[in-house]
């Protein structure tokens, strides 16, 4: 279990958000977050390097999560980013992945480039930075997604990968009873602003929030915009 929180951040069980990072990436990446941790006790959690086959890779984190050694409160509040999204008070949906056909064709068809041999994966890795993060995103946000997706297997992100496209949720999004609130880039070149909307339709009583500028990881790339949503929503929701 790898969950880890700001040095000096508050630390009430009450107060606790996690946050989960999508493919390929670790808990580093919510790093901008940094800001909230004086009102929010936040857990940012990096998946294993390897899963065991016995689980697919969701199955295996999301259990993980759900086991007394995690040492969650009963129930908190989570972010989830892309594909990471328990016993849950309040949930935020980041570019939220509900079924592999929210996926620009595009970004599938690139998908099969982890098959390649691994050198030329080290290659590909900028690239797919570049895709995710936007024209706005930090270089020190560049690298990470960079680093973090070189550290792992391709047999592990075939794996992963494989838990994407097998993705099929939406028509179990209404039995969501949690309040929710979804933040979306307007320039996300991965999943498309109007499937947002399709997936914030299907959650009952569901916010949708709209960061024009951003692209797919907009806790990175525009930290302060994100940040004030996350809070004002939090505050309304996990009294």
């Amino acid at each position: 279990m790898r969950l880890f929180t700001f040095p000096g951040g508050n630390q009430e069980p009450s107060r606790t958000v996690v946050c989960l990072p999508g493919l390929g990436a670790s808990g580093r990446s919510f790093a901008p977050m940094r800001p909230l941790a004086s009102g929010w006790r936040l857990l940012l959690w990096t998946p294993p390097l390897q899963t065991p086959l016995t689980h697919t890779p969701l199955q295996w984190n999301v259990d993980a999560l759900a086991r007394p050694e995690a040492g969650l409160p009963e129930r908190f509040a989570l972010v989830g980013s892309s594909f990471g999204s328990l016993r849950l008070k309040a949930l935020v949906l980041v570019s939220p992945v509900a079924s592999v056909q929210r996926i620009r064709r595009g970004a599938v068809a690139l998908s099969t480039l982890v098959r390649i041999p691994k050198p030329f994966a080290y290659l590909f890795a900028p690239t797919v930075a570049r895709i995710l993060g936007g024209r706005s995103l930090p270089s020190e946000g560049r690298a990470e997604i960079v680093r973090e997706g070189r550290r792992l297997s391709p047999l592990e992100m075939l794996r992963r990968l494989k838990d994407i496209l097998a993705a099929r949720y939406l028509e179990e999004l209404g039995g969501l009873k949690v309040p929710t609130l979804i933040l979306h880039g307007g320039q996300d070149k991965l999943v498309p602003l109007s499937y947002a909307r399709d997936v914030a339709g299907r959650i009952p009583g569901a916010r949708l929030e709209v960061l024009r500028e951003a692209s797919h990881l907009p806790y990175m790339s525009h930290p302060d915009a994100f940040n004030a949503f996350i809070d004002d929503f939090l505050r309304q929701h996990t009294a």
